[in-house]
């Protein structure tokens, strides 16, 4: 009997891992969904701040960043929006670290869309460098 009963639950664990890989790789629950998205920089483009190459460069430095360095380098990043004193080179970084940000959804999407226009709408605040 104990035997049996171990089988069972044995089968069961078993049955339960493979779901949940199927699960996770079906829904690819992962870092690697996380993609360079060349649309979330066009307020960059337009401005002639920077091309879509250097664009995918940023992306790919802020996509290496730990989840909590990119939500510090966005709020110190803001903060520097709202004082009007963020040079062109960091506001390439911020909307960089803000795609990472909303692909992984860690900063809340009303955040990303009012400052970088991330997320659907056109952006609210427009960012001025100084």
């Amino acid at each position: 009997m104990t035997i049996a009963a171990t089988a069972i639950v044995t089968g069961g664990i078993n049955n339960l891992t493979q779901q949940i890989d199927a699960e996770l790789r079906s829904r690819q629950l992962n870092d690697s969904y996380i993609a360079f998205d060349s649309s979330h920089f066009e307020p960059l483009y337009e401005s002639g701040l920077l091309t879509e190459e250097q664009a995918a460069e940023l992306f790919a430095i802020a996509n290496a960043a730990m989840n909590q360095d990119i939500i510090n380098a966005l709020q110190d990043g803001i903060q520097k929006i709202e004082d009007g004193t963020i040079t062109p080179h960091e506001a390439a970084e911020l909307f960089a670290l803000a795609s990472v940000a909303h692909q992984r959804n860690i900063v809340p999407d009303a955040v990303l869309e009012y400052y970088f226009g991330i997320g659907g709408a056109a952006g609210v605040q427009e960012v001025e460098t100084g």
